[in-house]
């Protein structure tokens, strides 16, 4: 049996220090530290990676992983949304905020 783990988050951030996330079909995706960027594929199904993704065999890199998010019933899902544009168009960075006292901040590219 196929068992998913969850790898990201709609609701809150898994970290206090480094916020890491994505605004996806309007709706805020929270991420573990290491995603840089995030794309979709044809099927409609997200993605991230630690690299940035390039194309092989009309898909984006086997280097990444499906972003899968626990919904509002308690089952963990591939997060999935229609197509605004086409699959090539839909690769972006992620969004890295670091919270300190109290405020918040761009997080630094290390790399």
């Amino acid at each position: 049996m196929l068992t998913i783990t969850p790898t990201a988050a709609l609701e809150r951030s898994q970290s206090q220090d480094l916020e890491v996330f994505a605004v996806i079909d309007g709706r805020k995706v929270f991420l573990p530290e290491d995603a840089r960027y995030v794309m979709q594929d044809q099927r409609g199904l997200w993605f991230y990676s630690k690299r940035k993704p390039r194309l092989s065999e009309g898909d984006w890199t086997p280097n990444k992983t499906s972003i899968a998010c626990v919904t509002d019933r308690g089952c963990v899902r591939a997060l999935k949304t229609e197509p605004a544009s086409t699959w090539l168009e839909t690769c972006q960075r992620t969004i890295r905020m670091v919270a300190r006292d109290g405020q918040r901040r761009p997080a630094d590219d290390a790399a």
